[in-house]
């Protein structure tokens, strides 16, 4: 006859700490879930914001097709804090930028739950940058927070609950 070898098991003791560990990776893991699709639609909307400066440079043309002083008139020199510009908004996909109130656009206006960005601007009030008749070029500061509006929403979301952006854009006669 043959000697017997021990067989080698986990015990019940290991069995338990090894499914405790489990269950509390698992249950970390869940618990992360909803922050990091916040943080994942919030670094979205960053990118669209990013995005905007192309689309609003060609809205801008847009409204300088009568012309650039009559765009610059429009848009209020910037004074202290920004607050009161030229307004413009965007859809939630950053593919449509339109003043709210100048000049609209023949494709028609964005209803009120599609503005989900706003765009506002103001000219340089101190040289180099600051616009005159004879420059050149138009200069201004550029604002986005948003959500502007929230989907399904016609009420404007607070200011102070919105994310922001800023940036410059330049436009030439």
């Amino acid at each position: 006859m043959q000697p017997t070898r021990p067989v080698r098991a986990f015990s019940l003791l290991e069995v338990i700490i090894a499914v405790g560990l489990f269950a509390g990776a698992v249950t970390v893991i869940i618990g992360l879930l909803p922050t990091l699709g916040r943080q994942s639609a919030v670094a979205s909307d960053r990118q669209l914001a990013q995005r905007l400066p192309d689309d609003l440079k060609g809205e801008l043309m847009r409204l300088a097709n009568a012309g650039l002083d009559s765009l610059a008139a429009q848009i209020p020199v910037m004074n202290g804090p920004l607050a009161d510009g030229f307004e413009l908004v965007a859809d939630r996909d950053g593919t449509r930028v339109q003043s709210r109130a100048y000049l609209p656009p023949g494709s028609g206006r964005l209803a009120a739950d599609q503005q989900y960005f706003l765009v506002e601007c103001w000219r340089y009030p101190d040289e180099p940058l600051r616009f005159a008749n004879e420059k050149a070029f138009l200069a201004v500061v550029v604002q986005v927070s948003w959500p502007y509006r929230l989907p399904g929403s016609d009420a404007p979301t607070a200011a102070a609950s919105r994310t922001r952006l800023l940036f410059t854009v330049s436009l030439t006669r």
